[in-house]
């Protein structure tokens, strides 16, 4: 059984961070990492479509091949969530995928902005069944 770091990644320097944290995780565990981007969907009267761009994408891309050159086994994962539901689909990917950690970066706001504003590490370290390394902005 291959042991697993998943990362979450948007298009930030917080996620940037995170995937620095990860690869240096990598290196010393020999862990393989599963770097996943969630394409936000917004629902209405004509139906799903998504809020954001493809920067997420290509970020997560580039991200998987600097571990890939680093020498650490990664891959790359997409799933969709509809708006607000990105914390739930980030733990639920986690059960997936038998992750035994998820790394993800925080803005760094305060516990009343993020509850106010929704911030998914927040609400990540609430539901997720496994264990959740929040890595700061600077």
């Amino acid at each position: 059984m291959t042991s697993t770091i998943l990362l979450a990644v948007d298009d930030s320097a917080h996620s940037q961070r995170a995937a620095d944290v990860s690869q240096g995780l990598a290196q010393l565990t020999k862990y393989k990492v599963v770097v996943i981007h969630i394409h936000e969907l917004a629902t209405g009267r004509w139906g799903s479509m998504r809020v954001d761009d493809n920067t997420g994408d290509a970020f997560a891309e580039t991200i998987v091949k600097g571990l890939q050159g680093a020498g650490i086994d990664a891959s790359i994962e997409t799933r969709d969530a509809h708006y607000g539901q990105v914390a739930q689909t980030l733990s639920a990917a986690a059960e997936d995928l038998d992750a035994d950690m998820i790394v993800v970066g925080s803005r760094g706001r305060s516990n009343v902005a993020s509850l106010t504003l929704g911030s998914v590490s927040h609400k990540l370290l609430h539901l997720a069944r496994r264990p959740v390394l929040v890595v700061p902005s600077v």
